[in-house]
């Protein structure tokens, strides 16, 4: 599903719900385009429509869970967030919400400065995009760590790394209410994660 995402101009369009639509025009209408799909799908994101667009990237890699491999994935080649760039070469992916359940990101969100404010990592290749992901983010109530380039979104988007689960109960899972996870907690996981 790709949900288009419009910048708020106003406290009455900051109000306006985002849709789902079809991929055509999704593309078209969103400033800010979310792409929530399996990753062995991302050939079909429509790259003309997208051209010069911020495209976050929400989709997992669970070859367990969704039929069908990326052999270049699974050879370590590349990252699945990398092939959704390359699908889309004149869009700015950026890969973010991988490592919050859905149900957890709807309740844990908090104001800038609250004690108990959550962070998210984000990847992308392009600087600029990325801070409007973080903006994005922040409207949501959460605050962004950068976990560097697209190459990086594998420090978190992959099952099983350890900010990957960074907002999971260790023993509650997906059915126990989310846990904060701090900009500090968020980046040590990061670090935790790389080679």
């Amino acid at each position: 599903m790709l949900t288009p995402a419009r910048r708020a101009t106003s406290s009455r369009d900051a109000a306006a719900p985002s849709r789902a639509n079809t991929p055509q025009q999704a593309a078209e209408q969103g400033d800010i385009v979310v792409v929530a799909i399996p990753l062995t799908a991302y050939a079909q994101v429509p790259a003309g429509p997208l051209r010069g667009k911020v495209v976050v990237d929400t989709a997992n890699y669970k070859p367990a869970e969704h039929p069908g491999h990326l052999p270049a994935v699974d050879a370590g080649l590349t990252t699945p967030h990398e092939l959704m760039q390359f699908q889309l070469p004149d869009a700015h992916v950026v890969k973010a919400f991988s490592n919050i359940f859905f149900r957890h990101l709807a309740t844990l969100g908090r104001p800038a400065g609250a004690p108990d404010r959550s962070a998210l990592p984000i990847a992308g290749d392009d600087t600029e995009a990325k801070a409007t992901v973080a903006a994005l983010i922040d409207t949501l109530g959460y605050d962004t760590v950068d976990a560097g380039d697209l190459r990086e979104s594998r420090l978190f988007a992959v099952f099983g790394t350890p900010a990957n689960g960074a907002h999971l109960d260790p023993v509650g899972g997906f059915a126990a209410p989310g846990r904060p996870a701090s900009v500090a907690a968020v980046a040590e996981l990061l670090e935790q994660s790389r080679p």
